[in-house]
């Protein structure tokens, strides 16, 4: 099915949210690997990209995040670079003008002008993203450490965090087309406030200039008039060609980094840690490969684990005492047991 990437919203320091689009169906997607959790920082999808994607929905979805999808392959297609126009005659929704039409009209707001959703009143929309063409331009704003645009329209002040990618604009001019979406189900630790998703500005569109193809660049050569004399004739122009000698560039040193190892779930040190691709739950991962796999007690250990963390993960998912409990307690230890002796290290 080709899908349409839409945004890269940042989750953490190592992973960004993947939105996107079924271009025949308009069904909205948030794309997620094999283990059921966001994409690497440095994936290959792109805003613009058109991907040839097999996906089925993931099991584990929760309203108003409809759009959850585990893919299974993936194969690129082409790049959309008049994207805002693109995405304006895709036909799909967008919403218009004040803030409160987001949504469906169905958001809340707190008294800061955050938006959010609550698990106590669930009055849901069919989305969690959307498109929007605000009435007036958005400015920028720094809060604390947070990134924020800021809505002021007819009396209605409200603020959207913003979690995007692309480099901040100090003001997002009236009409542009913009992407919003909502975060994941939040609390604060030892809080009485239920659950929330918060509303979250994940980035606008351009239309820009595609670039043009090697076979479609004309050379024009450059000439330069010399005099050249013929016996008893007068004096002709012959136009030959300048040399143009190469400009030469140093080279470039070559930095290669070690990748972190994210061979398959971890799933109880992912759980804790609260991170797929965590340095911490990758470590995990290294002392499985290289020191249990590598005799057969360590490798039945393996198999053990694998039969019974699923269940038990899904088990501890909602009980974040325990999982700090395990961290703190068992997984800690153990990590510095492994990092004291290399058992992660070839």
């Amino acid at each position: 099915m080709e899908v349409l990437i839409l945004s890269k919203t940042k989750y953490g320091n190592t992973q960004v949210c993947v939105g996107g689009i079924c271009i025949i169906s308009k069904q909205f997607v948030r794309l997620l690997n094999q283990g059921g959790y966001y994409q690497p920082a440095d994936t290959k999808f792109n805003i613009g990209d058109i991907w040839d994607i097999t996906f089925s929905v993931n099991s584990n979805r929760r309203e108003p995040h409809n759009e959850d999808v585990t893919i299974s392959n993936q194969r690129f297609i082409k790049k959309v670079y008049a994207l805002e126009t693109f995405i304006k005659n895709m036909g799909v929704p967008i919403w218009k003008n004040n803030i409160t039409n987001i949504f469906e009209g169905k958001i809340l707001w707190q008294k800061n002008g955050k938006g959010y959703f609550s698990e106590n009143i669930k009055n849901y929309p069919s989305h969690s993203v959307g498109f929007w063409i605000s009435d007036v331009a958005l400015n920028y704003q720094k809060i604390g450490n947070q990134d924020f645009y800021m809505y002021n329209s007819g009396g209605i002040a409200r603020q959207i965090v913003y979690k995007g990618n692309q480099p901040i604009l100090q003001t997002i001019p009236q009409g542009k087309l913009i992407r919003l979406s909502l975060a994941k189900w939040w609390k604060p630790e030892d809080s009485d406030i239920e659950e929330r998703c918060y509303l979250q500005l994940s980035g606008w569109y351009n239309d820009e200039s595609e670039p043009q193809k090697i076979d479609e660049i004309k050379i024009q050569p450059i000439y330069q008039s010399q005099q050249v004399h013929n016996v008893g004739a007068a004096i002709k122009k012959v136009e030959l060609p300048k040399y143009q000698p190469p400009k030469y560039e140093a080279p470039r040193p070559t930095v290669t980094q070690q990748p972190k190892n994210t061979s398959g779930s971890c799933y109880i040190a992912t759980l804790c840690y609260e991170d797929y691709y965590a340095d911490e739950v990758c470590t995990f991962r290294d002392f499985r490969d290289i020191t249990l796999n590598q005799s057969t007690i360590g490798r039945q250990f393996v198999s053990k684990y694998y039969q019974f963390a699923p269940s038990l993960t899904n088990k501890l998912r909602k009980h974040k005492t325990i999982n700090k409990i395990i961290k703190h307690i068992v997984l800690n230890p153990l990590l510095t047991f492994i990092k004291t002796l290399k058992l992660d290290k070839k």
